[in-house]
């Protein structure tokens, strides 16, 4: 995947921004508020970043109405305030949008409602949440989509991409 940082068009929110916008949605702020990351994995990714002298760029692709991202977005926010180092970057882009449209084989997602990241293929958009792993220079690393791997935290699947591909 030649996917790279400075292939995002639209505008994003901050770990600031989506903190406000969480104030208003309960059910956001509920998963927020319960997340509770493993601290020893968290520890490893920090270590990790510092060691190698890198930056960690993330960006979460979504939307509202979708439950995974209700859910794993906001316990990717608990892992990078927890983590709570410079090194490491969070951006969110919402407002996916589905075609109800869209041809057996075509991606799902409305070409002109939705962001122009969710039908570039160089995002290779699947399903949302998609969150995705930038070096410092902006060189993708990897992903994860909708949620982690079968018997992974999301903190374990970012140190799998951190330890392999950083």
């Amino acid at each position: 995947m030649a996917l790279n940082w400075n292939d995002i068009e639209s505008s994003t929110m901050s770990t600031a921004e989506y903190l406000t916008y969480l104030k208003d949605k309960e059910n956001l702020k509920e998963n927020y508020r319960k997340y509770s990351p493993k601290k020893s994995i968290l520890n490893k990714i920090s270590q990790n970043v510092s060691k190698k002298n890198e930056n960690l760029n993330i960006l979460a692709i979504g939307a509202e109405w979708c439950k995974d991202c209700v859910k794993q977005v906001p316990r990717m926010l608990k892992i990078v305030k927890s983590i709570n180092s410079n090194l490491i970057h969070f951006e969110i882009l919402y407002g996916i949008k589905t075609n109800p449209f869209h041809k057996q084989g075509e991606l799902p997602w409305h070409k002109e409602r939705s962001p122009p990241e969710a039908t570039d293929p160089k995002f290779g958009l699947e399903a949302i949440p998609t969150f995705y792993f930038f070096n410092k220079l902006g060189r993708f690393l990897g992903r994860i989509v909708e949620s982690p791997e079968e018997n992974n935290s999301l903190e374990e699947d970012i140190l799998k991409i951190i330890e392999t591909n950083l």
